[in-house]
């Protein structure tokens, strides 16, 4: 199984109701352990995590604990600075009979439509900074080609204490194997897979940079898929 930060895991042992359940409570309480202990950016994957699995839950399990997922979700969009994930849950109950002009919406909706466009401005940020990172592929000189990478991805780590861990474990994932900072890389993999578990390309790029170093964990990797996704869950790509 592939771990994040002190054992958490990205998938429940069975996508059923009961065991997905298990594993959001799972990883909303070492989201909030994070909270005290990591820093920030290891909250917010994790609180993005756990947004994933309650999504899941909205749609795979409809019409029970409607309005307590979605405010749930809400508060977890919060926790991951993820509010393109807000406006989606915020769609959901504009197409909603039962939650269509209920009080929270609208408070939500607000909270939403302020943040929304700082999460627009530290991802054009991040990508600024990582052509800055492409553009110096010509460097020769290997330690100043190193200092300019970890410049970058200091200035990413940054936007990850206040914003969507998702844009910046892809960027720092990028960087890290480009440098051939091999653990690094596969810390990053694996906070992207507990960000979106389910998304089949994170799964691939883990596992392929695994193979890299070590066939039976990347092995382990694909083998752990198949068990949750079905034996032909890359054809999904």
């Amino acid at each position: 199984m592939i771990t994040f930060a002190f054992g958490a895991e990205p998938w429940p042992k069975s996508l059923t109701v009961a065991d997905v359940e298990r594993h959001k409570s799972l990883l909303i309480q070492q989201a909030m352990y994070a909270r005290l202990t990591q820093p920030a950016m290891t909250f917010r994957t994790l609180s993005r995590g756990a947004l994933y699995w309650e999504r899941w839950l909205l749609e795979k399990d409809p019409g029970r604990y409607l309005e307590e997922r979605v405010v749930s979700g809400l508060e977890l969009a919060l926790d991951a600075g993820d509010w393109k994930e807000a406006e989606l849950l915020l769609a959901h109950c504009q197409a909603s009979p039962e939650l269509v002009g209920r009080p929270f919406v609208e408070a939500w909706s607000v909270i939403v439509r302020d943040h929304l466009p700082e999460q627009v401005d530290n991802e054009q940020r991040l990508e600024i900074a990582f052509q800055k990172f492409r553009g110096a592929k010509n460097v020769e000189d290997e330690t100043e080609r190193a200092e300019l990478a970890r410049d970058v991805m200091a200035r990413a780590m940054e936007i990850g204490q206040v914003g969507s861990p998702v844009p910046v474990n892809s960027l720092l994932a990028r960087i890290a194997a480009a440098q051939g900072w091999s653990e690094e890389a596969e810390g990053f993999y694996a906070a992207l897979l507990v960000c979106r578990p389910l998304w089949i390309p994170y799964i691939v790029q883990l596992s392929e940079h695994q193979a890299k170093t070590d066939l039976k964990r990347a092995f382990g990797t694909i083998e752990s898929a198949k068990s949750l996704l079905g034996k032909d869950f890359w054809l999904a790509t």
